[in-house]
């Protein structure tokens, strides 16, 4: 996680991936996914946001807490891997069958 306060820098092994919910906003779909993991202690119900387009190519991963964007904190490039490696194995490929 990056802290957006510039104090802490941790890269986390993210766990227990789990697919909570998703909705549609106008042509992309959001799913929300909570996960474990050695995560900053200050994160409140961390979950990752994924925003997808209608074929399932990850647009964007974003960190949220209490249901909001993480004000102070942010996924590394290798979390956002993580999750994206996840979503790709676990959920696109649920959709698509």
């Amino acid at each position: 996680m990056i802290d957006l306060t510039f104090e802490k820098y941790t890269e986390c092994t993210l766990e227990n991936l789990q697919l909570v919910d998703s909705y549609d906003v106008q042509h992309w779909t959001h799913y929300v996914v909570t996960f474990k993991g050695e995560i900053p202690e200050e994160l409140q119900d961390p979950e990752a946001l994924v925003i997808v387009e209608g074929d399932k190519t990850i647009l964007q991963i974003v960190l949220r807490e209490e249901g909001c964007d993480s004000p102070l904190f942010q996924f590394t490039e290798n979390e956002k891997i993580q999750i994206a490696d996840w979503f790709q194995s676990t959920v696109a490929n649920k959709l698509q069958k």
